[in-house]
């Protein structure tokens, strides 16, 4: 009966140990991942000036937007507003270089700039581009994208030659 005893004893405390044991033996899984995703920086730069061409001021009525698309179509106010525009309108046209397939956000930073005029008149131009590209490539060929705007001219307009810088940023979305 003690031998029994003993016996019945070494197996309890065999059976409080042993799944303690095999616990302490069982790995993680599913295992955790380790990765990283690596770019390239941005890098933008002006490729092409925006020029509106030239603006005739006639008997102006109100006021009067001029506005150019990222294609270089020029609108030159409303219809008997005063206003006629010719020569050869340009968007400006910004080169950004940066990891393919990665989406590029687009912004300015200001909702307008100033132009200055030759005269000591200003105009206030407003950007226009589009809200974000996706990169094609990761360097040549470069991503290019349009720049318009628009800037309003009235009566008080003072006639010269306007210029001014456009501040347009990228960064990865």
């Amino acid at each position: 009966m003690k031998k029994t005893i003993l016996a019945a004893a070494a197996l309890a405390a065999f059976a409080a140990t042993s799944p303690a044991a095999a616990q302490n033996a069982v790995s993680a899984s599913p295992r955790a991942l380790a990765g990283a995703k690596l770019i390239k920086p941005l890098q933008l730069s002006a490729v092409r000036d925006l020029n509106f061409g030239t603006i005739v001021m006639g008997t102006i009525n109100g006021n009067q937007t001029v506005s150019i698309d990222g294609a270089g179509v020029v609108s030159c106010g409303a219809s008997g507003g005063g206003l006629t525009c010719a020569g050869t309108p340009t968007s400006a046209t910004y080169r950004v270089v940066g990891t393919q397939g990665q989406v590029v956000t687009i912004s300015s930073a200001a909702p307008s700039f100033s132009l200055t005029g030759s005269n000591g008149g200003t105009l206030a131009f407003t950007p226009s581009y589009p809200a974000s590209l996706t990169l094609a490539a990761s360097g040549a060929p470069a991503n290019d994208f349009n720049v318009g705007g628009s800037v309003v001219i009235n009566s008080s307009t003072v006639d010269g030659v306007y210029s001014g810088q456009i501040d347009i940023q990228v960064a990865y979305q």
